[in-house]
């Protein structure tokens, strides 16, 4: 008969930080910059990358083209087993702020 032990202190990623979503378009680059206002961004200068840490996003201008990156929603976990960790601070920033989901392991010993 199979015997089943749980380690609680045996935690494993479920979801790690690279589960992102990206935005991207098309966007007019002539003034030397992306007019990102509809993400809340303002306007980033071609080249740079401008980072929102409250909302956990980044934002890069290229030439004549926009970049959004952002942590997808938080799926539904099991609570008893789960743990949902989030980094924050000033200096924490995309994507080491998203969340990360940890789950203890069921091992089975035969």
């Amino acid at each position: 008969m199979p015997r089943y032990i749980l380690f609680s202190f045996c935690l494993i990623f479920f979801f790690s930080n690279n589960v992102q979503a990206t935005i991207r378009g098309a966007t007019d680059t002539s003034s030397g910059h992306c007019d990102l206002t509809e993400f809340n961004f303002g306007r980033v200068k071609v080249g740079k990358v401008a980072y929102e840490n409250s909302r956990c996003e980044l934002a890069i201008c290229e030439e004549g083209a926009y970049t959004i990156r952002r942590c997808f929603p938080v799926p539904e976990y099991d609570s008893e087993h789960c743990e949902q960790f989030t980094k924050f601070g000033k200096d924490v920033s995309y994507p080491d702020c998203c969340p990360v989901i940890m789950c203890e392991t069921l091992f089975r010993f035969f």
